[in-house]
């Protein structure tokens, strides 16, 4: 049997899709305006597909405590919500989760891949 490696800090990294995230600044919930461009893209793709629907999963990086990490993330998770909304998508095409710290999270040292744990991954799905 194969024996599993641990995840590094550069998998970890190419492992996050811009084009399917909104990143946030460190102890924030407020979308900057690149957020806003991506969240009016996914609005557009999701109103012209009716069956399609978008799961928000919240993640938080691993500095401070998991209750703050889950707390954040779920605030995160609720702001791209309410702006998909805003945007006109209706909520029955939107799923709310939350990670809280990211699992891979102990593989990231540098600021760069701390900023990429402060997000909102968007992920696709068919309505069953």
């Amino acid at each position: 049997p194969e024996v599993p490696t641990a995840t590094t800090e550069k998998q970890v990294i190419a492992s996050v899709k811009p084009e399917y995230n909104v990143f946030f600044e460190q102890g924030s919930s407020d979308i900057d305006e690149a957020g806003k461009a991506t969240l009016r893209l996914h609005a557009e793709r999701l109103k012209a597909n009716r069956k399609t629907r978008l799961t928000l999963i919240g993640h938080a990086e691993s500095s401070g405590s998991r209750a703050m990490g889950i707390a954040i993330a779920e605030k995160r998770v609720n702001v791209v919500y309410a702006q998909l909304r805003a945007y006109g998508v209706p909520s029955r095409q939107l799923l709310r989760a939350n990670m809280g710290i990211e699992k891979n999270n102990k593989a990231c040292q540098s600021q760069e891949c701390r900023s990429l744990m402060r997000r909102v991954e968007l992920r696709y799905s068919k309505v069953r």
